[in-house]
Formats: structure tokens, C-alpha cells, sequence
């Protein structure tokens, strides 16, 4: 939220141009989307709560060995898209902070005339707020720094956090509707003729059905503000 402001007033008043101001805007809508996915997620905290209780109710019951390797291997699944997106994510910070550090050093390959106006103009900062930070001393601009690194770190563990979540809620699903299918294709000639098996068959599939529907009210509003946040983006990039 201290990011979604600051960056909004730099938008707003657009003192140093618009290239700053269009760098500010595209952060502000980071934080947007951020706060709006945990909102959504406050929302539909009851649809989340069944399918967390279906994931440790599988894997607490669970006694085929066939099917635990099944579920083992869509949780490897779902544990390396997270890292994959969480290393991603923390290389974009990385990449961030390095260019903040490069912009405030004199290097020996950069020209004299470029080090007397990186010494004559204002210190960089990490986020385009330079209309919010106007004037400020050397603790202030450290204060600053240290708020808007935070702010970065905040929004990075946000986006992650929740695209993860998703995609290790989706994988099990994925995992038990693999485990249902492998379980009703050994069905045998005799057992298809039990009530009973279809029966417990019957209602592991409605189960699914279920807990896929759960899924889809619980992430629908957050991949549609996702996707409505990207479609704008690239529109005013687009035009800019």
C-alpha cells in the first residue's frame, strides 16, 4: 500500500517527465495487482480452506503405492514451478538492485563529464519517486532506500506467493484426477460388475468435480484482475 501511494503522487505530478512517470506507473500497478490478489484471496478464503483439507486428506490416506508415487510426482511438479517462478522473481530483484547500484557508482569506463552530473543531479532511487523524495538529506535518502527495497521484496514474495500457491493447488488436483483414471482403468471384468467399487468410484469422481470447481471460484477473480492488469499494460505500452 506505502508503494501503491508514493508511486500514484509520482504519477500524478510527473515532475521529471513522462519516461519516469511511465516507470512509476507500471510499478504502482505491480502493487495493485499484488494487493488485489490478497484481497481476493481474504475473499475466497473458504474455497482455498476445502481444497488445503482435500490436499492433507489425501495424502493422509493414501495406502496404494502406485498412487502415492502418482501424487509424489505432481507435487515434484508443483514444487518446481514454484521455484522456478520464485528464483525468476528474485533474479528480477537482483537485476533491479544492480542497476540502482551501477546508476550511484563512479565506474573507471564512464566519462568524466558523466561522473560530474551523476555528482551535480540527484541520487537514484530504486522506485521512480523523485516528485514524493524532492529534497532529502543522506539518513533520509538511506531511510528511503531501506523503505522501497522492502516495498520490492513485499510485492516480489506477494506475486510468487500466490502464482505458486495456485500452481501447487492445481497440480494435486491434476494429480488425483491421474490417480481416479489409473484406478478406474484396472478395474477387472468381475469388479466392474460390483456396485460397490463403481459406487466409491462414483463418488472419488464427483470429489474431483468438486474440488475443481473450488479451484475455479477461488482463482477466477484473481487470473481475470491478472489478465485485465496485463491487457491495459500492453495497451498503454503500446501507445507510449
Amino acid at each position: 500500500m506505502t508503494a501503491t501511494i508514493s508511486l500514484s503522487l509520482e504519477v500524478i505530478r510527473h515532475c521529471h517527465g513522462y519516461e519516469d512517470a511511465f516507470e512509476a506507473f507500471l510499478s504502482a500497478s505491480s502493487s495493485v495487482i499484488s494487493i488485489l490478489k490478497l484481497l481476493l484471496h481474504r475473499v475466497n478464503w473458504r474455497d482455498k480452506l476445502i481444497l488445503v483439507q482435500a490436499i492433507v486428506h489425501d495424502w493422509t490416506y493414501v495406502k496404494n503405492p502406485h498412487s502415492r508415487d502418482i501424487m509424489l510426482k505432481y507435487a515434484r511438479t508443483g514444487r518446481l514451478g514454484f521455484s522456478v517462478m520464485f528464483y525468476v522473481g528474485c533474479a528480477s530483484c537482483v537485476f533491479l538492485f544492480s542497476l540502482f547500484i551501477f546508476a550511484n557508482l563512479d565506474l573507471p569506463w564512464i566519462s568524466l563529464e558523466q561522473q560530474n552530473y551523476n555528482k551535480t543531479s540527484e541520487r537514484r532511487l530504486l522506485l521512480s519517486t523523485y516528485c514524493v523524495f524532492e529534497t532529502y538529506t543522506s539518513l533520509a535518502y538511506g531511510f528511503v532506500e531501506v523503505l522501497q527495497t522492502l516495498q520490492i521484496f513485499v510485492n516480489c514474495i506477494s506475486q510468487c506467493g500466490n502464482d505458486g500457491f495456485f500452481f501447487d493447488l492445481t497440480m494435486h488436483v491434476c494429480g488425483q484426477f491421474e490417480v481416479f483414471r489409473v484406478d478406474f482403468v484396472e478395474i477387472s471384468s468381475k469388479q466392474s460388475l460390483s456396485r460397490n467399487k463403481l459406487g466409491l468410484l462414483l463418488k472419488r469422481h464427483h470429489r474431483l468435480i468438486d474440488l475443481a470447481h473450488h479451484l475455479q471460484k477461488a482463482y477466477s477473480l484473481v487470473i481475470l484482475s491478472q489478465l485485465l492488469m496485463s491487457v491495459m499494460l500492453l495497451c498503454i505500452e503500446g501507445n507510449f
